[in-house]
């Protein structure tokens, strides 16, 4: 999810960021978006865009990604440089001093820019950096939400939702909540569940589905949302540069389930999160598509789902760091599960399953993705799938990195 034009008031524009001594400029472009997002659309892309983006990729890079149109990058001999774009915000990284000095001008003479200094946000989300370890919060963006819808002062809780708390739709005989501004509300901080806090995505992937007629419990469970924001604003991700060099980048995932856990429609919630120097990048908490007849069957479902989202991540990977290799590994709790994605076999109790979830036996198969087992306990994709005690989610949040980063 991307912020919207109003949502970016206030944040800086475009961010230069030196990849060796973690210093950088922030810029901001006078011109029109150089690059097709989901607000400018196609139309802005084949006909407005064009020109900027051909300036893009002959002043600033040689080639845009093929994985993410937002990206520009540069391999010339040593020096490596990426620019990604976002409306009208750069941020450019690079490992070349004199490069970046040169960058900045032909940015300058191209588009008119600012230098505003050091890396400290981009898009809303804030930016530290310190000798190796970078970590990224909102914690401004989610006390401007408190300070909206009236939370500043709310007595905080441990968790999101109350262990065992199911959402089903308003009843016949239900009126619809219009005491709290609910819409609203979910959308704020949607925008935090998929930038910077993903401890907020399963009870937000949950409201979500009812802001067209929110009942009185889903309000309250808004509420509950927002007394866990309130004990937890200056929650972030945090990531550790590796303590030996390697030519092997591992992204690490994790997936799990709660078996038919929707009380309308019998359906599972997956969840899996994937982790690059011990911090999450990649999480999703949604409902399945089908009715999955066991629990094994919803698990073999998840990890295909998380599968799709590996390869995707491994594109752009590769693309951006060729040099390298990318090695996938998928962790999950189900014995059952596991043994349908490693081992072929024939079963009566399996045959149902439709072709498309077997995307993940064909990858393993290939050598392209690593199943492994792990204990359900240890699993961090368990916050993704069901609402935990206080002390199970701050224990497996810290897995993936997620935490308080003061």
């Amino acid at each position: 999810m991307r912020p919207s034009d109003g949502e970016k008031d206030g944040h800086d524009n475009g961010v230069i960021l030196n990849e060796d001594d973690g210093t950088g400029a922030v810029k901001t472009l006078d011109a029109r978006a150089m690059m097709p997002t989901q607000q400018t659309g196609k139309r802005t892309h084949r006909d407005e865009t064009r020109s900027e983006e051909e300036r893009m990729e002959k002043e600033a890079a040689k080639q845009r990604s093929l994985t993410e149109p937002c990206l520009y990058y540069r391999f010339d001999g040593e020096t490596i440089v990426y620019v990604l774009v976002y409306v009208d915000d750069i941020l450019v990284a690079t490992n070349n001093e004199e490069f970046k000095t040169k960058l900045l001008q032909e940015l300058n003479d191209a588009y008119g820019i600012k230098d505003q200094g050091l890396l400290t946000s981009y898009l809303g989300v804030e930016v530290d950096q310190i000798p190796e370890v970078i970590t990224i919060r909102q914690g401004k963006y989610a006390r401007e939400i408190l300070s909206k819808l009236g939370y500043e002062q709310a007595h905080s809780v441990g968790n999101p939702m109350e262990v065992n708390a199911r959402l089903a739709p308003l009843g016949s005989d239900e009126l619809a909540d219009t005491s709290f501004p609910y819409r609203e509300a979910v959308g704020m901080l949607m925008y935090l569940a998929t930038s910077t806090r993903p401890d907020l995505a399963f009870a937000l992937g949950q409201l979500s589905r009812f802001v067209a007629k929110p009942s009185s419990k889903h309000v309250g469970t808004l509420k509950r949302v927002l007394r866990y924001l309130a004990g937890t604003l200056d929650y972030g991700i945090t990531y550790n540069r590796a303590t030996k060099v390697s030519n092997e980048v591992v992204l690490n995932g994790y997936c799990d389930i709660d078996w038919a856990n929707d009380p309308e429609q019998r359906k599972s919630t997956t969840g899996f999160v994937f982790t690059l120097a011990g911090g999450a990048v990649a999480w999703m908490s949604r409902r399945q598509s089908i009715i999955a007849l066991s629990t094994a069957e919803a698990e073999y479902v998840a990890t295909c789902e998380a599968a799709m989202e590996a390869i995707a991540e491994s594109n752009i990977l590769q693309e951006i760091l060729p040099q390298r290799s990318v090695k996938l590994r998928i962790g999950i709790d189900n014995q059952a599960a596991f043994v349908m994605a490693t081992n072929p076999t024939y079963s009566r109790r399996t045959r149902h399953i439709e072709l498309r979830w077997h995307f993940v036996r064909d990858q393993v198969e290939k050598g392209a993705i690593e199943l492994h087992k792990v204990k359900g306990e240890t699993n961090p994709a368990d916050t993704f799938t069901k609402p935990l005690d206080k002390k199970k989610l701050k224990a497996l949040l810290l897995l993936a990195g997620i935490g308080d980063s003061q």
